[in-house]
């Protein structure tokens, strides 16, 4: 019988090897906080040239960019609405320049970076359930795995420079940084 389960799974083995595909016993990489597993992602054209059909100008593009930071949307969102409503594939094959770099050159970026802002905005909508639900276990522990993304996060960007080296997440004060 244990004879028979090696035999099998040396053969397991060798039949994905011939044929490409991985082992049964080898897993992908998980997510850190997460259960999903892929890899699975869409990837830009290699090509770094705007496409022949697009004919907006350059300066248009960022004139349509400072308008919409105006407005009050994140840089995410602005290359939303730009490619779903303005027709424009990407900013950067047509100005040279990413969407944040733009804000920044025209000192309408924010000062917190966007996926730091959502994280904090998350953690202070947790502790707001926090306060109405004191029973809930799961969304304690969630608090606790997205306040050390933020710490992790942070720290990241104080060595990078975008935040500065005495900024401190406290949680008693994070729900005026998303106000």
């Amino acid at each position: 019988e244990g004879r028979a389960g090696t035999s099998v799974a040396i053969l397991a083995q060798v039949v994905c090897q011939f044929s490409g595909d991985a082992p049964s016993n080898a897993q992908a990489m998980g997510r850190m906080y997460g259960k999903g597993k892929g890899i699975s992602k869409s990837a830009q054209p290699y090509k770094r040239t705007p496409p022949s059909w697009v004919k907006t100008k350059p300066e248009e593009v960022v004139e349509q960019i400072s308008k919409l930071a105006k407005k009050g949307l994140a840089p995410s969102q602005i290359g939303t609405t730009l490619r779903d409503s303005c027709g424009i594939p990407s900013v950067k094959g047509i100005t040279g320049s990413t969407i944040l770099r733009i804000l920044k050159m025209n000192g309408l970026a924010s000062t917190l970076p966007e996926d730091l802002y959502h994280l904090i905005k998350k953690a202070v909508s947790i502790r707001k359930h926090m306060e109405r639900n004191r029973r809930d276990k799961d969304s304690k522990f969630r608090l606790i795995l997205t306040e050390s993304r933020i710490h992790r996060l942070a720290r990241y960007y104080k060595r990078d420079k975008a935040l500065p080296a005495n900024w401190k997440y406290v949680s008693s004060t994070a729900s005026a940084l998303v106000a």
